[in-house]
């Protein structure tokens, strides 16, 4: 709201009025921000909007996660936040749609083309929205979590119980032309092999089998802008990135990713999944919070065609850089080379070694596809183990 304009200013009965700027600096449909001081000294951003030659000052902080509004787009009198989509009336700081969040407003004043901001706010923003149910789990629980892993002097350990996840990254379609997958083949191989041989708990996702948005990209905005969970997660009841989250940070003692080679690369859905866990290592960033504790990555990649120790080297790139740590020959691979266009005979080639090992013979034993398999996760499984009894992040962090 506009007031007195061209009027002088009546220092005595307008104290709380502060100056922030020229009327000519503020550009019809745009905004600037300012921090003035109340007479407690606290310090309160504002942005500044110009909507048809008319000043309407509000809170410059989103009610959601603090986001810029004086950065965000005005549409008429709303302006979008430019970190998660939420909506205000720069007029009134209100919500334009019923039950949203809503910011403080300010009383604005033109005096002889400057702008006064008043410090004391005419309306009152209040936060409405709750994330849904199954968000607000998760979030609790990984709060809890880390906060024992961080603060009891001793933890239970079950030295012969691993819980091992398996995520197969391979896309089919399943309901329609149904086929067989040498890396989640193996994969599964995998797991039977610790859960018979080591007396392991295993549980497998398939992605594919998930549903889970892509991820928008809300660190290129700001670092502070991607939250965890993420914030794709809290709008979007139906958003199943939640299950990843869940196994990964609170369940898992091992992940194990499972990955076929798309021209020379991963699978898009193992690609899909891990720029949705960019909130998880970019916690690390923002608040000096490591979500990913105690726990050991392995990896089988499989092929008609070469590149294993591209994708490899890839994979353990990323998963470091969550905070996992790798075992002794952490990773498998299987290919038949760069001439093997006979796609068809692929699975039966890699599978055949595996599927015969019930019999428990020394000839397939010694296969190659068997002995690496077995190494990777009972290198995995010997590193967790360590890594459990012994506290290891506790002695990085402490």
């Amino acid at each position: 709201m506009n007031e007195g304009e061209d009027e002088g200013l009546d220092t005595k009965n307008n104290s709380s009025y502060h100056y922030v700027a020229l009327t000519t600096d503020i550009k019809n449909g745009s905004s600037m921000s300012f921090s003035i001081k109340t007479e407690r000294e606290k310090v309160t951003q504002i942005a500044v909007f110009n909507v048809d030659g008319k000043y309407y000052a509000i809170s410059n902080l989103c009610a959601h996660k603090g986001g810029p509004l004086s950065k965000g787009l005005l549409q008429g009198d709303v302006v979008t936040c430019p970190w998660h989509g939420w909506k205000y009336s720069v007029k009134t700081g209100r919500s334009p749609h019923e039950g949203g969040d809503s910011v403080n407003s300010y009383p604005v004043k033109i005096i002889n083309g400057k702008i006064y901001v008043n410090s004391i706010p005419s309306h009152i923003g209040k936060s409405i929205f709750q994330p849904h149910q199954d968000y607000l789990n998760l979030k609790e629980s990984v709060d809890q979590y880390l906060i024992h892993k961080s603060n009891d002097s001793i933890l239970p350990v079950d030295d012969k119980k691993i819980r091992i996840l398996g995520i197969s990254t391979t896309n089919a379609n399943d309901k329609i032309a149904p086929r067989q997958s040498t890396s989640e083949d193996a994969l599964t191989f995998a797991l039977e092999y610790a859960k018979k041989k080591l007396n392991a708990e295993t549980v497998m996702i398939k992605l594919r089998e998930l549903e889970f948005s892509h991820c928008e990209g809300y660190y290129s905005k700001n670092a502070n802008a991607c939250i965890f969970p993420c914030s794709i997660s809290e709008r979007d009841s139906e958003d199943q990135m939640i299950q990843i989250y869940e196994k990964v940070i609170l369940w898992a003692d091992i992940v194990v990713i499972a990955t076929p080679i798309r021209w020379g690369s991963a699978s898009s859905l193992y690609y899909k999944m891990i720029q949705r866990m960019n909130c998880v290592q970019n916690q690390m960033i923002t608040n000096d919070r490591y979500l990913i504790r105690d726990k050991v990555a392995a990896f089988i990649i499989t092929g008609g065609q070469d590149n294993i120790q591209h994708v490899a080297g890839e994979l353990m790139s990323y998963w470091s850089q969550l905070g996992f740590i790798f075992g002794k020959f952490p990773f498998v691979g299987w290919t038949r080379g760069w001439y093997a266009e006979d796609m068809e005979n692929n699975y039966d080639k890699m599978i055949s070694s595996l599927s015969a090992n019930t019999h428990n013979t020394k000839e397939y034993r010694n296969h190659d596809m068997y002995s690496d398999l077995a190494k990777t996760i009972k290198g995995a499984f010997k590193i967790a183990l360590l890594v459990k009894q012994n506290r290891y992040d506790q002695n990085v962090f402490a």
